[in-house]
């Protein structure tokens, strides 16, 4: 069942996205913060992806904070693409406040090139790794795909 479901979704994805498990502060226009004990887990140069104790509704203008694997502090204007409970109430129960009830998909606002640069240099820094590991593979005679 999972496999036709996979099979009939259509992904409107268009860019690459990297995993990355990090805090992300996500902030309401006025502020106040509307998603507590929010991770990143995956991020692109079109949005990321988040898991939350509460789900937002589609739409919702949020602004973002997360602290890059670099150090660096990102931060950015999105809006919720979609929204997805992870727990079935009928099912389950109601959510526990858990840091994974929800799961929700943030497309950034603003799509400038310097705005979006520190995303750009993970996925250099992640290439550069990749190409260091195969050419260190090759010297020692492993196989390139581990």
């Amino acid at each position: 069942m999972g496999r036709a479901l996979r099979r009939h979704r259509t992904d409107t994805r268009t860019s690459a996205r990297l995993p990355i498990v990090a805090p992300i502060h996500v902030t309401a226009a006025d502020g106040k913060p509307v998603a507590p004990l929010s991770r990143c887990t995956e991020i692109g140069l079109g949005g990321l992806r988040i898991t939350a104790a509460l789900g937002l509704r589609p739409g919702e203008q949020v602004h973002l904070a997360l602290r890059l694997p670099t150090g660096r502090l990102f931060e950015i204007d999105g809006r919720v693409a979609w929204s997805r409970q992870t727990l079935h109430p009928a099912l389950f129960g109601s959510p526990t406040g858990r840091d994974d009830d929800a799961d929700l998909g943030i497309a950034f606002d603003s799509v400038s090139e310097a705005a979006l640069l520190p995303i750009a240099r993970l996925f250099a820094t992640r290439d550069d790794e990749r190409r260091r590991a195969q050419r260190l593979r090759r010297l020692h005679g492993l196989p390139l795909h581990a």
